[in-house]
């Protein structure tokens, strides 16, 4: 029984070893043909836009590649095969005779297993010595030049390819917002906030383009901000003594909150994806960007209106500090205009001869003055003030030289003449004081407010539905 297993040792170190020796060769073709498909497709991409091309060719390379591979284990050495080719490195087939007998007892088979494994040594060494064939010349060229070529085609992309890429880029982008949106509605608790960025995932998914899936976001962000405010105008209604029936549930104050934070978490996405088609060399269009913009400057305000109810004192202090600061500016404005008008008047005279001048100073303020007046002599000048600051400038009034082209010398002539006097033609004043308003119904500057801002998103271009959801709003406020 002993005899027996170092027999069979042999025969499976003979079946590994041809398993090897038939392996190689395959995995050789495989490779070769795993490459040369990739390179095809790589190729056939520059003919026309493939988005994922590259993708596509790595899959088929690593499908190709898993194919030899259970091409190899579908053709691996047998072990009765392994026997055979083993027993023909015996003098006289004792490997197989042997092993063809069960019964160990026999002194005939005894002698055969005992012969066969003190042969079994030499055997297995002049069967490893055999010529093997590993190599495929052919294979190993053709790996060679699939894998120049299709080097070649990746460093060196067509035109096609490029757009390829860029559409793969924007894919992407679209991608992220869908998943954005995805975990937003995940999070969302209220009913209708859910139901509202349901059908956003359902819109989504038709897009085809960054700037549609952001377009859909921006309306999305438009319609919540109008669903909050009909219930800001709810509350308001309710808290100046409205009846009961008006008045806000739990789930509508619930809602309320729900929808400030998805609207701020939705222009948060769309500026991510904004700044992601920018990047990719496709920004948004005007209408879009100056709605992203409007979205911004409202949650900006929502923000600093949060912070004053939180921080009220701080923000009177700084509102004082910013009306000291206008009022230090329009006084220095003030002076400066004032200052540059004396020197503007100055300036200027005739008498029989003419001259004339400027001043003018710029900071906060500017100021502009001519004089006329009469006098002897002949003479020009020029006044000129610069501000910098609030409202502060710095400025000299020098004469005016012209150069001397009569001799055609480098020379200037000064005409020195006296300045005559005179007063100023104009004189500008600054903004009047403000007055405070009147108090006038709701009813009448409703009509008002609506043509004022239908018209301002007439001029900003807004999409055709979000358009309907404006006048959708005003109805409605006027039907209350």
């Amino acid at each position: 029984m002993e005899r027996r297993k170092q027999l069979r040792k042999y025969i499976q170190r003979a079946k590994t070893s041809l398993t090897v020796e038939r392996s190689i060769p395959i995995a050789q073709y495989g490779l070769f043909f795993a490459l040369l498909s990739s390179a095809s497709l790589v190729l056939v991409s520059r003919l026309f836009v493939w988005p994922f091309y590259r993708q596509t060719a790595l899959i088929v390379f690593f499908v190709v590649v898993l194919a030899s591979g259970i091409f190899i284990w579908w053709k691996r050495a047998k072990e009765k095969e392994a026997l055979h080719r083993l027993d023909d490195y015996f003098l006289h087939n004792e490997l197989v005779t042997a092993l063809s007998f069960q019964d160990d007892k026999d002194p005939l088979i005894q002698s055969l297993l005992t012969k066969a494994v003190q042969n079994s040594e030499t055997s297995f060494t002049n069967f490893k010595a055999r010529k093997k064939h590993l190599f495929r010349p052919k294979a190993l060229s053709g790996i060679f030049v699939s894998t120049v070529v299709l080097a070649i085609l990746y460093l060196f992309p067509s035109a096609t390819q490029m757009e390829a890429i860029e559409v793969e880029q924007e894919k992407a982008v679209i991608e992220d917002v869908k998943k954005e949106v995805a975990k937003l509605e995940k999070k969302a608790q209220t009913k209708d906030v859910k139901e509202q960025l349901k059908e956003l995932q359902n819109t989504l998914k038709e897009a085809e383009t960054a700037e549609e899936a952001l377009r859909e976001v921006v309306k999305k962000q438009k319609e919540l901000a109008l669903k909050e405010q009909q219930l800001k105008d709810k509350q308001t209604t309710s808290q100046d003594g409205a009846t009961e029936g008006n008045r806000l549930s739990e789930e509508d104050v619930e809602q309320l909150k729900e929808l400030a934070q998805m609207q701020q978490e939705l222009t948060q996405n769309a500026n991510a994806t904004q700044t992601a088609m920018s990047k990719l060399g496709k920004p948004a269009s005007n209408t879009l960007q100056n709605a992203i913009a409007s979205a911004n400057n409202a949650n900006n305000s929502q923000q600093s209106n949060a912070n004053s109810s939180q921080n009220p004192s701080g923000n009177s202090q700084s509102s004082n500090q910013q009306g000291q600061a206008s009022q230090q500016s329009q006084s220095n404005s003030q002076s400066n205009s004032q200052s540059n008008s004396k020197q503007s008047s100055n300036s200027q005279g005739q008498g029989k001869g003419q001259g004339q001048g400027q001043g003018q100073g710029q900071g906060k303020g500017q100021g502009q003055g001519q004089g006329q007046g009469q006098g002897k002599g002949q003479g020009q000048g020029q006044g000129q003030g610069q501000g910098q600051g609030a409202g502060t400038g710095q400025g000299s009034r020098s004469l005016l030289t012209t150069p001397n082209r009569i001799g055609g010398s480098s020379e200037t002539s000064v005409d020195g003449g006296a300045l005559g006097e005179g007063s100023h033609v104009s004189e500008q004043q600054g903004n009047g004081p403000i007055t405070k308003g009147t108090i006038r119904p709701y009813e009448e500057v409703i009509g008002s407010y609506k043509d004022s801002y239908i018209e301002s998103s007439e001029r900003l271009q807004l999409p055709k539905d979000l358009q309907n959801v404006v006048q959708s709003y005003f109805t409605s406020i006027e039907s209350q």
